[in-house]
Order: structure tokens, then sequence, then C-alpha cells
């Protein structure tokens, strides 16, 4: 999908999901205060910032380009197969029963029982299995011990653990704990950079259904200042916001009835991810530590998965040796709840980057809903009142809604809907307005501003009109000069050289006959290479018999 469509798909998606907002509220005086400017400057602002992590999650088979956001269900996860968990279990150890014997020594059999106890039902089988794994590697097993941390153990002990980045150890042993541990889900979780679910990512206040989920980031209330962090969010490089809805055959409610959400941030390549709160219905935080888990590991698997690295990560709190590696962004006024221990944010490392892994910046300036200019908190700057009302820099009425143009003297103005119509007109390069008389007509109704004008497009030296500059061929005209023409005049006065590939004016060009019976054009330059008849004056290929009048041509009589 191409830039343009994916911002005006953006721009579809935050208007839909104002409506959704404002469906079950009456607290919608902020919502009728969204200005036109607001929701393109946010889309395309939005589109553009987050195009690394689009380019990524767009290469997962469950990415849905109409949603900008990844959605992880069921056919994502499964239960564990414990036929793989042996496979892979049996793969890893193969290196060891080598060292040992061969195939059919008696290390194989200790092999199939230790991988037996990770891969068996059977009761039976896992205590032989248990048995073995004591015998050669007494420290690595424990009852409260997770299973993948087992095996691991009796690799080291093995000596077959080979911790090197990007080892096949490493990438067969994050195949095997990622079975162990692999949990089918029930529901879907959304995994989105679409800008209509920053400014939805806490439920409505005084939603008639129940208020639930509700933050200091809920869109429809100026309560608080922190609601500027959700275009803020929305407007960064690295953020995505995951979460899970009531009822996700209901489209609105992605929009209005959130039950968990939660921000993460990422830079594509770089292997440091950042987890925030978990909100939920009951508030977040307590009691929502398995969730949040969870959100994690599904996370982290489609981003291992998506840049082809093992599954492997160390996890720290955010607020611990690794929180000083995430800095909000200059101007962000979103609650930054990642600085906060009580909050049990996390900041985790993939093995493949654990010493050379960027800082991560969160957040960006949000922006006004009037008049969609930068500010760091609230939903209104200093200038535009929260009754919505504006003034336009051109009539000076006050109006409902302004938009953002190009004034005379080069300085952004806002303008009413009347105004802009009648003095303004869009660039169809830029989307921007200016004034009408600062347009240049291109072609087939097209306008383009100077900047555009002057970055893409050139006059044609011969007819004198605009066309895009790539498009212009380079010819000499009937005076030899260099000039550059469009495809039309090319076509109507110029032709292009047999011999040196050349475009030349039609003046500038000379018929040669060929041996065959056919005749080619040739420029001045490439003329002189043939003998010209003294009889008919035409040039010919052929330096003895003229193939143009058929006469024998005198050397001596052409000589002097």
């Amino acid at each position: 999908m191409e830039m343009q469509q994916i911002i005006e798909q953006a721009e579809q998606n935050i208007r839909q999901a104002l409506k959704d907002y404002g469906r079950h509220t009456d607290q919608t005086q902020v919502l009728y205060d969204v200005s036109n400017c607001f929701i393109k400057r946010l889309a395309k602002d939005s589109s553009y910032a987050k195009q690394e992590l689009r380019d990524l999650f767009s290469k997962s088979p469950v990415w849905d380009e109409r949603l900008d956001a990844l959605v992880i269900n069921g056919t994502r996860t499964h239960n564990p197969d414990q036929g793989r968990i042996y496979d892979l279990g049996m793969e890893i150890l193969e290196g060891w029963v080598r060292q040992n014997g061969g195939i059919w020594s008696p290390a194989s059999d200790d092999v199939k029982k230790i991988v037996a106890f990770f891969s068996s039902k059977d009761e039976e089988r896992k205590a032989e299995g248990l048995k073995v794994i004591r015998e050669l590697a007494p420290k690595a097993y424990a009852p409260t011990k997770k299973l993948s941390r087992v095996f691991k153990a009796v690799c080291v002990a093995l000596g077959i653990a080979d911790e090197t980045a990007g080892s096949d150890f490493q990438r067969l042993y994050a195949q095997f704990a990622d079975e162990l541990s692999a949990k089918k889900i029930g529901f879907k979780l959304y995994v989105s950079i679409n800008p209509a679910h920053f400014l939805t990512m806490s439920n409505p206040k005084e939603d008639s259904r129940g208020c639930t989920l509700t933050s200091c980031h809920s869109f429809n209330s100026t309560e608080y200042d922190w609601n500027n962090g959700c275009a803020g969010y929305a407007r960064d490089e690295v953020s995505f916001i995951v979460f899970t809805v009531d009822d996700p055959s209901v489209p609105e409610l992605l929009n209005n009835r959130k039950t968990t959400r939660q921000i993460f941030a990422y830079k594509p390549g770089n292997g440091f991810l950042l987890q925030s709160r978990l909100y939920n219905t009951s508030g977040g935080t307590r009691g929502a530590q398995e969730d949040s888990k969870l959100y994690r590991d599904l996370v982290q698997r489609e981003i291992s998965m998506l840049e082809g690295a093992p599954n492997l990560w160390k996890t720290y709190s955010s607020t611990g040796e690794y929180g000083a590696c995430v800095d909000a962004g200059y101007g962000f006024g979103g609650y930054k709840d990642w600085e906060y221990s009580e909050f049990d944010g996390k900041v985790s490392i993939r093995d493949d980057h654990l010493d050379d892994f960027e800082s991560l910046v969160v957040g960006n300036y949000g922006l006004c809903i009037c008049c969609g200019n930068e500010i760091s908190k609230g939903l209104y700057c200093s200038t535009c009142n929260e009754g919505g009302s504006e003034t336009c820099d051109c009539c000076g009425d006050s109006c409902q809604e302004t938009f953002a143009v190009w004034g005379e003297d080069g300085r952004r103005k806002y303008v009413c809907e009347s105004c802009q119509e009648r003095y303004y007109t869009r660039c169809d390069e830029c989307g921007e307005y200016y004034p009408n008389d600062s347009m240049t007509y291109i072609s087939e109704g097209e306008e383009v501003c100077q900047s555009c004008l002057d970055r893409y497009y050139s006059e044609c030296d011969c007819c004198g009109e605009y066309c895009r500059s790539n498009e212009l061929h380079a010819a000499a005209d009937h005076t030899g000069n260099n000039v550059l023409v469009c495809d039309d005049c090319l076509r109507a006065h110029y032709t292009k050289c047999t011999d040196c590939g050349e475009y030349f004016h039609d003046d500038l060009m000379r018929n040669i006959f060929r041996e065959g019976g056919f005749t080619e054009m040739v420029c001045e330059d490439c003329a002189d290479e043939y003998e010209e008849c003294p009889h008919c004056g035409e040039l010919t290929e052929n330096r003895t018999i003229c193939l143009a009048c058929g006469a024998v041509i005198d050397e001596k009589e052409e000589t002097a």
C-alpha cells in the first residue's frame, strides 16, 4: 500500500473511532471540537512515524492491513506438541551421543530417556528420564524450576550448550523452550500502530453501559492533562498498543470497549523491548501479572519470528538497571507509567543484542484537537478554548472549525471552510493549501504549489509547458543547443539518430540510404562518416555506387 493510501486509511480509521467513542456517552464536547486539520495531521504524522514498525509487522501472516495491526489469536499458538518437543530434544542432544559411542551406544538410550522426561505424558517414562537427569546433571532439576531451564542445565552439564549468538544450539533451544511453554489462547490480541487505537486507548468516561477501563488517557475528558499522550504515542516511531476487547466480532468495541491494554515500544532490529503498565477492567497492575506475562511472551515470539532471531529474551523491571535506557520524547505529555515500580513495567533484551541495543525514545508532542498545533499537555493549546470556537485568520469571523493553509507570507494560517474554498487551492502533489494565484496549472486539471513545482517539475524548452522533470528528454534544438523537451515535442519535432542514439531537431537530421534498400536518419556529426553523392546530394552507405540514384560516385570529382 502506498503512503498516501495509508494516510487516507488512517484518517478514515480516526473518524470512525471518534464516532464509536461517542456512541454511548453524553460527554462529547471534546469530540465535537476535534477538527479536520487535527485528524489529517495526526494521520499523516503517525503513518510516517510508524513506517519501520509497519514494514516489520506487515510480514506476519496475521497482519490486518485495514486495521494497521496484528491480530494474534488461537491460530498463532497451540498446546505443546509432544512429538515436536521429542524431535527437537533429540536433535539438540545428538552431539553428545556422537561423542559417547554413536547412535547405538548406551548414551543414546540415556538421551531418549532424558527427552522423554520433557515430552512424554507417561509418568513411568518421565520417572526414568528424571533418574538419568539426576545421574548425568545432578544440579539441573528442582521441582519449582521451569522445564526449559532444566533442559538448558542438562545441556550445560553435558557440555553441548553453545552460547554463541546465532548458534545452532541457541536456535534449536529457543524452539524447544517455545514448544514447552506453548499455550493456546482463547481470545484475540490486537498489536496495533493504528492512531485511532491510540486515541481510544482508554474507554470513554460517562459510558451508559458502565464505565470500565477509563483513565487519565480517556479522550472525552479534560479532567487531566495526560490524555495529550494519546496523540503523543501515535506520533512517535516506536510505540504500539496491545489490547483486547469485550467482543471482537463487534467492530465498534475496538474503539470504545477495551478490556485490557498496554503500551509497548520497540525499534525494529534493536532487540530491546519496553512493556509498560497493563490496564484492565479492575484498574490494572493488581492481579494482572499473568496477563502481562502472556502478552509479553506473544509479542516477543512475533517479533523474533519476523526478524528471524531465536526467541531468547532476558526481562528486567523497567525501573531497574536498564530503566535509564528508556527516555520520554521531548514534549511528550502522556503518563510515563513505566517509571513507577508499582506498575510492574518491564524491559526485555534479546540475546543477540545484549551488548549493542540502542535506548528507546518513547512519545512525542501531542496535538491541539482544534488547530492541530503541537502541545505537551491537555487537548487544547493556549489559544483554543475548550468550547472549540475559533477565529478565521482570513475573514476574522468565529467558526466551529478552521483549516490549515499557507499564507502569502509563507506562514501557517487557519481559515474557515468558506475562505479556504474561495481563496486557496489544494496542491495535487503535497496536499497542502496555498493562495490561488500562487499555484501553477500543469495538465489535466492538476495544480501545484511553487515548492513542488521547483522540486518535481521543469519547463519544456520547446513548448514552454511544465511537466515532470524525470519525464523530460535531452535533445539538440535546431541551432545545436542542448535542450530538455516533453514527450509531445519530442514526437513532433525531434528524431533519434540511428548511429549515436541521441535526439536532434528534425532540421539537423539527414537521410542515409542503406544497403538493402531502406533509409534511416542520422545527425550532422554522424553524417560526416558517410559519402554524399555528387549527383543527387544524398548520403549513401556504399562509397562506390549511390544507393539513392544508382550513379557511380567519382571519387576524384568528389575530392576536387
